[in-house]
């Protein structure tokens, strides 16, 4: 919902290992999303060696949720040949949305 905070996750499927970068970044390159600043949480995840996976999560604050926005996670992964130089850069979708009720008789 709009002005609630919020969770989003990027899965990163095919590895072998933990990743060696996490970051997010900001709609609309907005800037880079550092963990506690501003409100935003980043968790990295752990690798899991079941799935071959690792999910990212950012928390989006509250105040920063007004309305849809892409945000982009961005990974390292050197046995992959995603270096700092050449990240993979996925987007992902808030889904923000506004519940209005109207007519409603009481």
């Amino acid at each position: 919902f709009q002005d609630t905070e919020v969770t989003i996750s990027c899965v990163v499927t095919g590895l072998t290992k933990k990743l060696d970068a996490v970051t997010w970044e900001k709609p609309s390159s907005g800037g880079v999303i550092t963990h506690s600043t501003e409100s935003y949480q980043i968790a990295v995840g752990t690798y899991d060696s079941g799935s071959n996976s690792q999910t990212t999560i950012l928390t989006i604050p509250a105040g920063e949720n007004t309305a849809d926005a892409v945000y982009t996670c961005v990974i390292q992964c050197d046995e992959h040949g995603k270096t700092s130089a050449s990240p993979q850069k996925t987007d992902v979708n808030s889904n923000v949305f506004n519940m209005e009720v109207t007519g409603l008789e009481v």
